[in-house]
């Protein structure tokens, strides 16, 4: 099994269409979100359900045996993404570069990740989809940044008054203070590493 892309990616569910190529002579469209998204493919999740040793999947037409596909060399799909907010499509063919199962609290689930095969797209659909992702990425990393601020200000607030609390004998809001301060710290740090991560999309130089 080929190992997962060490790549950042951008934690977004856009509506797409899928079918498993080669999964039969007429495989069906499977209709799911994206997991996470990148400027050169997406990873996707799926519920899986084993039935008498089979893995199926049910979200679609219907249920497709997940078997006869993976024990495939070349693993395809082809896709058909629906972008936010003006329900853009781009389509695209691609491979599954890794994959893996588990099991959650009621089901399995199926995982994997797509490279989609660039050269192959439209370029006017090429150029939507890594805008999409571009814009997304900025968007996202303009949220952390205020994040990054809001923790820094309650540092700063914290330790103002865990000093007002310590000068004046008051254990409780000295306490308070430092938790203040704690949480403060936490997020300014979380936030900081989110967006150093996530403003390098915007030169492409993660993917």
């Amino acid at each position: 099994m080929p190992n997962r892309r060490k790549s950042k990616r951008l934690e977004i569910a856009v509506p797409l269409r899928l079918r498993l190529l080669g999964a039969g002579k007429h495989p069906p469209t499977i209709e799911i979100v994206t997991k996470n998204i990148s400027p050169l493919g997406i990873s996707i999740e799926l519920q899986v359900n084993l039935t008498n040793g089979v893995l199926f999947i049910r979200e679609g037409e219907k249920p497709v045996n997940l078997i006869p596909y993976l024990v495939l060399e070349n693993k395809e799909v082809e896709l058909e993404v629906t972008l936010p907010p003006y329900e853009k499509k781009v389509r695209a063919r691609g491979r599954v570069i890794w994959y893996d199962f588990g099991s959650g609290e009621v089901s399995y689930y199926f995982r994997a990740g797509i490279l989609f095969f660039l050269k192959q797209m439209e370029p006017e659909e090429r150029k939507t989809w890594e805008e999409f992702v571009r814009n997304t990425a900025l968007e996202t990393g303009k949220l952390w940044q205020k994040v990054q601020i809001g923790g820094a200000y309650s540092f700063i607030a914290g330790v103002v008054i865990f000093l007002a609390g310590f000068a004046s004998n008051l254990a409780t809001t000295a306490k308070i203070g430092v938790l203040l301060s704690a949480i403060g710290l936490s997020s300014f740090i979380v936030a900081w590493w989110q967006y150093r991560s996530l403003i390098l999309f915007k030169k492409f130089k993660i993917f």
